[in-house]
């Protein structure tokens, strides 16, 4: 039997703490858009090659033609002709460009970039792109981007580091990465993804997370709001869409309409285990079959239900408590239930999960187990 004068008042306020439980039951209506999103209405990733101007000698070196070749090759194309030697100091760095293409992004908008160094550049600070252009996987050019880095903390470089006070100064989830950084607005879109919606007679519903139940819901739900035969589930993750005579030529609205119907996604039981921080987060359809455990002279039973007991399934009773380290749930009880006999007993998060992931290893904990 457990001693529980082990267990510290502290160790039940922190299973308070970082115990997380997310039940699912009674299962809460969500917006369609926030489950599923129109087939083809998706980012698309662009890249490009640039080069920083402007640094205060924090760039690449003489021996780096990555960012002195280019300049040569600018500087040609204007009537000046120089050799890569010629160019002097470290004022210049080469930098790889990545961007994101949101859709249905327009001409003349503008888009933020990223700037990464290719070179041996120290830092980016202070340094200003010259107009580069972003190419999608076609290797078409969709974006044209130039202007002022941003985003490097003062003093931050790979060679120099900042003091301890003056780190504590930073706003939080700075990124202290001197070789990277962001040009705000910096991209300007010169080529547009065309997706034309109102000519098409049917959609597709992607589900962000596939489950044959959510999909058939989908389905389900849409019929009930736009006719018999309007949807049909393809599959776990996709949920075509006949456009009704009444939305022909107008298929923003329809989109708009299915969007933001309420459903009840469905999802798979699981449970996530973070064993550094002593995480635990699980889901209220996680069920436990009947078994005995033991572990460090805790022990705990989930038995069949007693059909002469009046007590709720799964639920602990004062004649279920035998003492500080004993106690008994029924059989089919939930994740709720044990947390509350480990608060019971004092028992910490460490405990449970140790204990869990035992009652999966025996088969026992009918979840998904994932744990970091």
């Amino acid at each position: 039997m457990i001693n529980t004068s082990l267990f510290s008042r502290s160790s039940a306020v922190l299973l308070h703490l970082f115990l997380i439980l997310v039940f699912a039951a009674p299962a809460w209506a969500v917006r369609v858009k926030d489950v599923a999103a129109l087939r083809g209405a998706r980012d698309n990733e662009l890249i490009g090659f640039g080069i920083v101007v402007g640094l205060d000698g924090t760039g690449d070196s003489q021996e780096s033609l990555l960012s002195r070749k280019p300049i040569v090759n600018a500087l040609e194309r204007i009537g000046i002709s120089l050799q890569s030697q010629d160019i002097l100091g470290r004022s210049i760095a080469a930098v790889w460009l990545t961007a994101t293409l949101q859709p249905f992004a327009k001409s003349g908008q503008r888009l933020d970039v990223t700037a990464a160094t290719i070179g041996d550049s120290v830092s980016l600070r202070g340094g200003i792109l010259i107009m580069a252009p972003m190419r999608g996987p076609d290797r078409l050019v969709y974006a044209l981007a130039q202007g002022p880095i941003a985003g490097i903390p003062k003093g931050v470089s790979r060679a120099i580091a900042l003091p301890e006070e003056e780190l504590t100064k930073l706003p939080i989830g700075s990124r202290m990465v001197a070789s990277v950084g962001h040009i705000i607005g910096g991209a300007i879109v010169e080529r547009e993804i065309s997706l034309n919606l109102n000519s098409r007679a049917r959609l597709f519903m992607n589900l962000h997370s596939p489950d044959f139940t959510t999909a058939f819901r989908l389905a389900k739900l849409i019929n009930q709001n736009l006719g018999f035969r309007s949807a049909r589930a393809q599959d776990a993750g996709t949920v075509e869409v006949s456009v009704p005579d009444s939305y022909l030529g107008n298929t923003v609205e329809l989109v708009s309409f299915i969007e933001n119907l309420e459903i009840s996604p469905d999802h798979t039981a699981k449970v996530v285990l973070d064993e550094r921080s002593g995480t635990v987060v699980m889901g209220g359809s996680v069920r436990i079959s009947p078994i005995a455990i033991s572990q460090n002279g805790l022990n705990i039973q989930v038995k069949l239900p007693n059909a002469n007991q009046q007590s709720e399934e799964g639920a602990l009773t004062e004649d279920e408590i035998l003492d500080a380290s004993v106690f008994m749930l029924k059989g089919g009880a939930n994740l709720k239930d044990i947390v509350n006999g480990f608060n019971k007993i004092g028992a910490s998060s460490r405990d449970l999960i140790e204990v869990l992931k035992a009652v999966k290893t025996a088969g026992a904990l009918h979840a998904e187990l994932v744990i970091r």
